[in-house]
């Protein structure tokens, strides 16, 4: 009977434990999840495309299953301090994209007189 309990017992967490590790598995990267985060916000303001198409089309451009963006969306619900580092990621990642100023050649400059 005690061998049966502690046999009970160490099968139950073991399984917690597996259970665990796969939900936490099953969540994107967050790098990646940047990046598909800024593709849906390109996306949505550039094209006509519904918000459900737009979904679809980004999670297949990164390879994402539909799971894993809901298991993430619910792993960042669950805190949301790190909902605002991630926005703050977004925003240094969008920036990052924008095409950096030329410096101008004061050589190629005609001569004031």
């Amino acid at each position: 009977m005690r061998f049966n309990l502690s046999l009970n017992l160490f099968f139950l967490i073991f399984m917690s434990t597996i259970l665990i590790s796969c939900s936490k598995s099953s969540t994107i990267e967050e790098k990646k999840f940047v990046k598909l985060y800024a593709e849906m916000i390109f996306m949505q303001d550039t094209s006509s495309y519904s918000q459900s198409v737009i979904k679809y089309k980004v999670l297949k451009k990164f390879d994402v299953k539909e799971f894993e963006y809901n298991a993430t969306i619910k792993y960042y619900n669950d805190d949301p301090e790190r909902w605002q580092k991630f926005f703050d990621e977004v925003i240094v990642y969008i920036e990052s994209l924008k095409p950096k100023p030329k410096k101008i050649d004061v050589k190629s400059l005609p001569k004031q007189s």
